[in-house]
């Protein structure tokens, strides 16, 4: 079948209509709405070209189509370049003041993913850099009470993270002034990644070798124990899901959440389209997922210092803008790769 002009209007109606209405598209809908100068006889009898080919579909005994999984890929590959949706001043507006007042580490990537989520209204993803990659630049402790203790480590990317740590008795300020000065000393320059507890060990017999306060080693220990933030999601507001109907039926939805709060199970998605260069739009059965089937993912890359370190996604149903997603996407990624290298 040859894809003329005409033929191209009538998918990508089909595609927009079903985006915002979810349900399926009638001639006499697609007349209707975009004022066509031809008949609806004439539609119909293209939508019935476009089902034989398999970028449509008829589901159930519905008089109307929606598109497949090959329509939708038709229209991002072909059609969606040609009418961009642009995100407005306010929205633009409303990331940049998002940024300003945040700096930690983990609420800059928090607060990216539920941005994502608010100005797609699907869910907002981010795969976050990988900071055992780093080499160490400078870290601090400080007292917060008797048992708490927040360290603050910063790399060489300009990343710092906070954590909290507990421990079991007061260690004093000069003793949490040494540690942070034998840490830089030992570590300042080094990859992250060859820290391990037997190096911290010798470090620690050999610094604090007539001293017995076990808290102090735990504290080094736990300061390096970078297990939970190897490869850490931040996923947006799921309740934007809840709205979709593709996913009214609660043991569909039920499948999908199990899915998705498996961090690897998104990991590998995202990371797909990176390391082998290729599509960074999976539609419904691209994705190699039964519970995903009637889900797309897009992907887009960040910077930090000019290299590559991380991906934002939007995942929703196939059903989604995919249009506007790209914008928003592209947008948060510039802005988070500008803050990031600041």
């Amino acid at each position: 079948m040859s894809i003329n002009d005409r033929i191209n209007t009538i998918l990508n109606a089909v595609v927009h209509l079903y985006i915002t209405k979810a349900e399926p598209v009638s001639s006499e809908m697609i007349v209707a709405y975009y004022g066509l100068s031809i008949s609806t006889a004439t539609v119909r009898n293209d939508l019935q070209l476009l089902e034989k080919q398999g970028f449509l579909m008829k589901p159930h005994t519905s008089a109307g189509r929606i598109p497949t999984d090959k329509g939708y890929r038709y229209y991002v590959d072909q059609l969606m370049e040609k009418e961009v949706v642009h995100l407005s001043e306010e929205e633009k507006e409303e990331v940049r003041e998002q940024y300003k007042i945040v700096r930690d580490y983990n609420e800059i990537m928090k607060v990216t993913s539920i941005l994502i989520s608010r100005l797609t209204h699907n869910l907002g993803v981010v795969l976050a850099p990988n900071m055992i990659k780093d080499t160490l630049k400078d870290i601090h402790f400080v007292t917060l009470d008797n048992q708490r203790i927040l360290v603050t480590l910063v790399t060489n990317s300009g990343l710092f993270f906070q954590k909290m740590m507990k421990v079991n008795c007061t260690i004093s300020d000069e003793n949490l002034e040494a540690i942070s000065q034998i840490i830089k000393k030992e570590f300042y320059g080094k990859s992250l990644e060859v820290v391990n507890d037997e190096m911290l060990n010798q470090i620690y017999h050999y610094y604090f070798k007539y001293q017995t306060l076990d808290s102090i080693w735990k504290l080094m220990e736990e300061c390096f124990d970078f297990t939970e933030d190897e490869t850490r999601l931040f996923l947006g507001n799921r309740s934007y899901i809840l709205k979709q109907p593709e996913f009214k039926e609660i043991e569909k939805l039920n499948y999908f959440f199990d899915f998705i709060e498996e961090e690897e199970n998104l990991i590998k998605i995202m990371r797909k389209p990176i390391l082998e260069n290729q599509i960074d739009i999976i539609i419904g059965s691209e994705l190699g997922q039964d519970v995903m089937e009637d889900c797309s993912v897009i992907t887009r890359q960040y910077l930090l210092k000019g290299k590559l370190r991380g991906a934002i996604s939007v995942l929703g149903p196939t059903r989604m803008n995919y249009s506007k997603s790209v914008s928003v996407l592209d947008f948060i990624a510039e802005q988070l790769s500008e803050i990031l290298s600041e």
